[in-house]
């Protein structure tokens, strides 16, 4: 998956990338509306202010779509399955459902951690543009 960004900021080996929201991403609603640009952080030595080619390999993608996804469902129902056993209160059901959730929030960031230097997992920049690429994009 490629996607074309801006440089907007660069330290230490790092560098802040910001991609406009893609047209598909229009009727989702998954970010609530609210941002038409996300910005990430990569690896790499571009300067500020310039447009670049970011790959990250398709596999990657829907592996990383599922874990963000998909586990803290799953934690959400097991939860309020685990609930259900242990508590007669449905309202504690809930509580234990939402618990088992934010607990997946903390392995996430651990599994982030650990893939985040593993080669397969990084986006990577592919091509750097001296001016503004011919992309429908804004300067």
């Amino acid at each position: 998956m490629q996607r074309t960004g801006k440089v907007v900021a660069s330290a230490d080996g790092l560098l802040e990338v910001c991609f406009e929201r893609p047209e598909a991403c229009a009727h989702c609603g998954a970010c609530g509306g609210q941002k038409a640009e996300t910005l990430v952080k990569i690896p790499g030595d571009v300067p500020v202010g310039r447009w670049i080619e970011v790959d990250m390999p398709e596999k990657q993608v829907l592996k990383a779509s599922a874990l963000a996804y998909v586990m803290p469902m799953l934690l959400l129902l097991g939860g309020i399955a685990l609930g259900s056993v242990l508590f007669q209160q449905e309202a504690l059901w809930a509580i234990t459902g939402l618990a088992c959730m934010g607990v997946s929030w903390f392995i996430l960031r651990w599994m982030e951690k650990k893939t985040s230097r593993k080669a397969g997992w990084q986006p990577r920049v592919v091509k750097v543009y001296e001016d503004v690429p011919d992309s429908g994009l804004q300067a």
